[in-house]
């Protein structure tokens, strides 16, 4: 884990939760700590945005520049990713399962109860693995299969990050129900 920015010297990674705090980064100095943190609140922000507007977990942002500019490669570790939504609520897609947002008999929307319930239900779960964000950046598109490949073994460590937090919260393999 430790040596995965070395494998991928031209780049830089950086692995935070959700309160940004770095798991594994390659900033060399504050200022690159700095830029690679803001880069990871941005898209925090957006993860969350998405989901208030009920689009789903997003899985990932890519950006890329024109004429050989740099690429930008970050991704979202949803721990319950894996697990199917439940009716009604948006999926890891971005699909709705089933149901609609159309409004019941005293005409609250039915979205906004769901999503204040899966507010409520991620409140609830404290100890669930936390949210993972990771970022790639190469410094041109010339790098872009090796940006794929680093974000790929940086979304691996943090799935096994998750796995570890998840065994480590639950050492009887018991899920509390």
């Amino acid at each position: 884990m430790a040596n995965l920015p070395a494998q991928h010297p031209s780049l830089a990674l950086h692995l935070v939760d959700r309160s940004l705090t770095p798991l594994i980064t390659s900033a060399q100095n504050q200022q690159q700590a700095q830029t690679l943190v803001g880069l990871s609140q941005t898209a925090l922000g957006a993860h969350e945005t998405a989901q208030r507007l009920g689009l789903g977990l997003p899985q990932r942002i890519m950006v890329e520049h024109a004429s050989n500019g740099p690429i930008l490669l970050q991704s979202f570790l949803n721990p319950g990713s894996a697990q199917p939504a439940p009716e009604g609520q948006s999926s890891v897609n971005g699909q709705r399962t089933r149901g609609t947002t159309a409004q019941d008999s005293t005409g609250h929307d039915q979205f906004s109860t769901l999503l204040a319930e899966s507010e409520a239900t991620e409140a609830e779960d404290v100890n669930a693995p936390p949210l993972l964000i990771s970022t790639v950046i190469a410094p041109t598109s010339d790098a872009v299969l090796e940006s794929r490949r680093a974000a790929a073994r940086l979304e691996r460590v943090g799935r096994e990050v998750q796995t570890k937090w998840a065994e480590l919260q639950n050492p009887d393999g018991l899920d509390g129900k």
